[in-house]
């Protein structure tokens, strides 16, 4: 059996394009089949690794096609997954849309699997690979098909799985993904499921509000097997039991398993008591000392009011003062702000930015409020006729795609890439990095010694001048040792971030359907709430605009 899966990657520039990763759907399930089966012929096509296309002549000789998209990815899944069928492959669906819009999805696939779908996966390929009898279709955990009459049939969802089913999975198989040799960084992930339930957000209803884990030993075997110079934990809120984090730092350390580590936390992670803000000392100096280099926090908003708004449980204090603590243990932090809640104004933006730029935030993601199946702030605002555009290659955070209740959709727009750009100017970088060179001469001094890299470092100069960083990048990479490497990421990290953002912030205005969406909220006013109870679930004007 010969299965090939895709992941397409956004239309769009995005901030995460950096980060040259895979989700760990597909490689998963890929690993799945493996240990199934002896004789299937599998490949993993990840345009979100630099440089990956996906190669239809492959592609259009496989007997299944599994697609795997996130909602600003979904309409290019459609494309492969209509252009799939047309030869007459059979098409299989996951992820998070489609969990949630499996009618529409069904359009395009012929298959769909919802939420954790490794289960039914498992159960489909058994059923695929033999008679395939329709009424077999019943058996699938999670699976949603048309069926004989042409009806819409969801079968009942696997349980979600626990610590030990965890345990249990293979490895995701990242070998089998094309370019997978261009990774710098290695994808893992210890936790499923999320505790909180921030308004905006998908992944409790993906995943549910169960917190599900991988064992400290179990996480240690795979680290041990790829040993990784760089490491991202994958999972939406890393540190939330304290003692089993401390547990996994404290085996990274005895083992020296200490590779350079990134992962999504909230601000009040550090502390012992969310109440007294006492700091937890001990798990900060794990994390340092462990390899921490950087944390992706959600800080969401910097008022009280929108905090509240976002559901995040969280106060403007543990903010800042998180910023100060894992900045005093050499941890940077990239600060996740949402703006367009209906308590935000222009004003809040710029402060937003001021904000980030008084407390040091040392990289800054700034995302207009976004709806997503699933949540009920989607049907929220598909309820008061907010949504601005059905165009899902725009919910990516970047476009204004929901009618704000203090601004106009235009407003919004503006302000917030100005002030992102603002926030990555043009001379930061320079500045950033004359500082930490200063500051860690003699670390730079031991670079001389690189005699390849030292070679190669003005090629290296013009390419990213020319405005080609990550044939750059992959110069500096391939003609440094890995201490050499890690000099560099600890030093001029933030300040290659810096330009980085700036250079993605500039592609905006060279995408045409940015710029047709540009104008046509341009045009659109404030809103206004419905006049009466008899207009209450009809089209606002705003949207009417936009069909």
């Amino acid at each position: 059996m010969k299965i090939r899966y895709l992941e397409p990657k956004p239309r769009g520039a995005t901030i995460y394009e950096i980060a040259n990763l895979p989700k760990l759907g597909l490689p998963l399930l890929a690993a799945i089949a493996r240990n199934m089966y002896d004789d299937v012929d599998q490949h993993i096509y990840c345009e979100l690794i630099r440089g990956v296309e996906v190669d239809w002549d492959d592609v259009l000789t496989a007997d299944l096609v599994c697609i795997s998209t996130t909602t600003n990815t979904t309409l290019e899944g459609y494309r492969y997954a209509d252009r799939c069928r047309a030869a007459g492959i059979p098409v299989l669906f996951g992820g998070s849309h489609v969990t949630f819009m499996a009618h529409e999805a069904l359009q395009h696939a012929d298959y769909v699997i919802r939420r954790e779908g490794h289960v039914g996966f498992a159960q489909f390929l058994d059923w695929f690979r033999g008679d395939r009898e329709p009424d077999g279709l019943h058996e699938i955990m999670g699976l949603s098909y048309i069926d004989a009459q042409g009806a819409q049939v969801d079968n009942p969802e696997a349980p979600m799985a626990s610590g030990e089913d965890l345990d249990a999975l293979p490895f995701p198989a990242l070998e089998l993904l094309e370019g997978h040799e261009r990774m710098v960084t290695h994808p893992i992930m210890m936790k499923w499921g999320c505790p909180y339930d921030c308004s905006f957000c998908s992944v409790i209803k993906m995943f549910g509000r169960k917190l599900r884990t991988r064992s400290v030993e179990n996480m240690m075997e795979e680290l041990r097997g790829v040993n990784p110079e760089r490491v991202f934990f994958y999972d939406d809120i890393f540190i939330v039991d304290k003692k089993q984090a401390k547990a996994l730092f404290t085996a990274m350390i005895d083992e020296d398993i200490t590779p350079q580590w990134t992962a999504q936390i909230r601000a009040d992670s550090i502390y012992k008591s969310k109440q007294t803000l006492e700091p937890d000392h001990e798990l900060l100096a794990l994390m340092r000392d462990s390899g921490c280099y950087m944390v992706y926090i959600g800080f969401e908003s910097i008022t009280q009011e929108g905090l509240d708004a976002y559901n995040k449980k969280q106060t403007v204090e543990h903010i800042t003062t998180s910023i100060k603590l894992l900045h005093d243990y050499g941890i940077r932090v990239h600060g996740m702000f949402v703006v367009g809640a209906d308590t935000d104004t222009p004003e809040t933006v710029r402060a937003t930015v001021d904000f980030a730029i008084e407390h040091g935030v040392d990289t800054l993601q700034m995302m207009m409020l976004t709806t997503l199946p699933g949540t009920a702030f989607d049907a929220q605002m598909r309820a008061e006729g907010r949504v601005l555009t059905d165009d899902y290659s725009l919910y990516d955070g970047h476009h204004c795609i929901i009618q704000p209740k203090l601004m106009t959709p235009y407003q919004l727009q503006m302000e917030t890439w100005k002030n992102m750009l603002r926030f990555y100017s043009k001379k930061t970088p320079w500045e950033l990095g004359r500082k930490e060179i200063r500051a860690n001469l003699f670390q730079f001094l031991r670079l001389l010694t690189e005699v390849r890299f030292m070679k190669n470092l003005p090629k290296a100069i013009r390419l990213w001048l020319t405005n080609r960083p990550s044939e750059s990048f992959k110069l500096i990479r391939t003609t440094i040792s890995r201490r050499g490497m890690r000099t560099i990421y600890e030093t001029l990290g933030v300040a290659i971030f810096r330009a980085y953002g700036r250079k993605q912030l500039l592609k905006f205005t060279d995408q045409p359907e940015s710029m047709v969406h540009l104008d046509e909220i341009r045009r659109l006013p404030a809103w206004t709430p419905p006049a009466s109870d008899e207009t209450q679930g009809q089209e606002s004007p705003s949207l009417k605009v936009l069909s």
